[in-house]
C-alpha cells in the first residue's frame, strides 16, 4: 500500500497539477501586474487603456482577484476596472461578484463613490454606453443605493444615452425595495414619455413593492393595466400579489385570488408552490384551519400536496397545539383521502 502511494505515476500526477496551479497562479498575478503599471501611468484614461490590453481572457476569479488588489491601493481604479469589465462582450458579472464589489469597495458606506465615477467620466469625456450604465445601476441596486441609481438614471442625457426599459427596471426595483413607491410609481409614468413600455419585470416590481408596503388596493389596480402593453397577468404577478394579501391576513381576498386564478386558466393557474406559500403564509400567523381549507381547496382542484405543503402546515399545527388535526391530516395522506 505505501509503495503504491509513492509512484512514480502518482508524483508525476501530483507535481503536474502543482505545476498547473501555480503557473496559473503566476499568469494571474503577471497579468494583475501589468494591469498595475498600465493603469498607475496612465490613471486619467483607464479604460483606454484597458482596452490597449485587449483582448484579457475574462472569468469571475480574475475580476474578484483585481478587484481585491485595487480596493486596498486605488479604489476608484478598482470600481473602474469593474465596470468596464462587466461591458465586455464576452463576460458578464454574475451576482457573486457585484456582492464582492460593493463589500470591497463599501459601496453602502461610501454611496458618493458611485456619484463620483460619474463625474469622472464627465470630465474626462469618457464615451460611455447604455451598458456601461447598466452595470453602474446592477450596482446600487445590489448595495441598496436606490437614490444613488435614481441620480445615474437622471444623469444618462447629458451624455446622450437614451435609457432603455432595463435601465429603468433597475432603478424601480431598487425604489421597490426601498419602500419608495411614489418615486417608482413616477419612474414607471415617466416610460411612456420617451416611448418605453413597462415589461412584466416592471409590473412584477411595483406589485411586489406595493404589498410590502401594505398598499394592496394599487397593486391589485395594475392587472387590469398590464394587458394594455402587452403584460398578461401569469403566475409570478399573482403570487406577487397573494403573498402580500396573506401577509396582511387578508383571509377572504386570497380564496377570491385562488379563484381567480384558476378561472384564468394557463399561465396563470396555482400550482403546488403557490398553494404552499399560502398555507405557509396562514401558518405563521396562526390560522391553521384557513391553511387547511386551503389543502381542501388543492384536493379539489386536483394539485397533490409535496413534502414542504405537508411540513409547513404539520409545523404550524404543532405550533399552535392542534395535535388533533395532524393525525387527521396523516390519516388522509395515508388512507389517500
Amino acid at each position: 500500500m505505501d509503495s503504491a502511494l509513492s509512484s512514480p505515476s502518482l508524483n508525476a500526477d501530483s507535481q503536474s497539477k502543482t505545476s498547473k496551479i501555480s503557473t496559473l497562479h503566476f499568469a494571474t498575478t503577471s497579468l494583475g501586474e501589468k494591469l498595475d503599471a498600465h493603469l498607475q501611468n496612465s490613471p486619467h484614461n483607464v479604460e483606454k487603456t484597458l482596452n490597449s490590453l485587449a483582448p484579457i481572457k475574462l472569468d469571475t476569479k480574475y475580476v474578484n482577484d483585481i478587484i481585491h488588489r485595487w480596493s486596498l491601493n486605488n479604489l476608484q481604479l478598482g470600481l473602474r476596472f469593474f465596470i468596464w469589465a462587466g461591458d465586455q462582450p464576452n463576460y458578464k458579472h454574475n451576482l457573486y461578484i457585484y456582492n464582492k464589489a460593493c463589500s470591497l469597495f463599501k459601496i453602502k458606506q461610501n454611496p458618493q463613490v458611485i456619484l463620483d465615477l460619474i463625474a469622472t467620466y464627465k470630465v474626462e469625456k469618457y464615451v460611455v454606453c447604455v451598458d456601461t450604465f447598466k452595470v453602474v445601476l446592477r450596482l446600487c441596486k445590489v448595495g441598496g443605493l436606490a437614490d444613488e441609481a435614481l441620480m445615474v438614471l437622471k444623469k444618462m442625457p447629458e451624455f446622450n444615452i437614451r435609457p432603455d426599459t432595463t435601465a429603468y427596471n433597475l432603478v424601480i426595483r431598487s425604489l421597490c425595495e426601498k419602500g419608495d413607491m411614489d418615486m417608482a410609481k413616477q419612474l414607471m409614468g415617466e416610460m411612456g414619455l420617451i416611448d418605453l413600455y413597462p415589461d412584466m419585470i416592471t409590473y412584477v416590481s411595483m406589485i411586489k413593492g406595493f404589498c410590502d408596503v401594505g398598499r394592496l388596493e394599487e397593486a391589485y389596480a395594475l392587472f387590469p393595466v398590464m394587458s394594455v402593453h402587452g403584460c398578461y397577468p401569469n403566475v409570478v404577478a399573482y403570487s406577487a400579489l397573494l403573498d402580500g394579501v396573506c401577509r396582511f391576513g387578508i383571509v377572504e381576498k386570497a380564496f377570491e385570488l385562488l379563484a381567480e386564478m384558476e378561472k384564468e386558466g394557463e399561465g396563470c393557474r396555482p400550482n403546488v408552490i403557490t398553494y404552499t406559500s399560502v398555507i405557509q403564509s396562514f401558518c405563521e400567523q396562526g390560522r391553521a384551519k384557513d391553511a387547511l381549507s386551503v389543502l381542501e381547496l388543492m384536493e379539489v382542484r386536483g394539485c397533490a400536496p409535496n413534502r414542504v405543503t405537508a411540513s409547513a402546515w404539520i409545523n404550524g399545527v404543532c405550533m399552535n397545539g392542534q395535535l388533533q388535526d395532524v393525525y387527521k391530516f396523516i390519516e388522509r395522506i395515508v388512507g389517500g383521502r
